[in-house]
């Protein structure tokens, strides 16, 4: 059996941040040319907030994976950390 007992937070939230900066666009390019076809004439569309959102996500899910990893290594010293096993 071997342990996690440390997680980088600089390296993890970087890596989390990024994915979800991307997971966000998924969802946002489509949602914006749905939008583009149902909204009136006159309505703008919240291009501002569709070009937040990438943003946005990057930096709550840096902030949050770097806390969650900071955590983690706190408690892993008490704990041993998790535990896994691998096959070969």
């Amino acid at each position: 059996m071997k342990s996690i007992t440390y997680i980088a937070p600089h390296k993890t939230a970087l890596t989390v941040a990024v994915l979800l900066a991307i997971a966000s666009l998924i969802f946002i390019i489509p949602m914006a040319i749905l939008l583009s076809l149902v909204t009136p004439e006159g309505a703008g569309l919240p291009i501002g907030m569709m070009l937040a959102m990438p943003i946005i996500y990057f930096v709550m899910g840096y902030l949050s994976t770097a806390l969650m990893a900071w955590i983690y290594n706190k408690v892993a010293n008490y704990t041993g950390g998790i535990t896994f096993k691998i096959s070969e």
